[in-house]
């Protein structure tokens, strides 16, 4: 994919760290953003770093280890933005 402006990524553990600097790079891209963590207080902090307006950004609080928590992630982000273009699994689950 050469061009990500106006396509849409999810990013799990998007609250800090490599989530968080992914979707930073994301969103300098022209990028909508489905951010997803298990932290919803630090997942809203995070996002408010990214200076996005409302209409590109979707935030939904999801454990990865629950097969519907991720499921609703995946209908909520295409629900939003009509599809997923890049999608990346950082999340960790211990």
């Amino acid at each position: 994919m050469k061009q990500f402006r106006d396509r849409s990524a999810v990013i799990t553990g998007a609250a800090s760290g490599i989530g968080l600097e992914l979707a930073r790079r994301a969103a300098a891209e022209g990028m909508n953003l489905v951010l997803a963590d298990i932290e919803s207080a630090k997942l809203d902090a995070a996002a408010a770093t990214l200076n996005l307006p409302a209409e590109r950004l979707l935030l939904q609080k999801t454990d990865v280890s629950r097969e519907d928590e991720v499921a609703a992630l995946a209908a909520a982000a295409f629900a939003r933005f009509g599809g997923v273009d890049l999608l990346c699994n950082n999340a960790g689950v211990g």
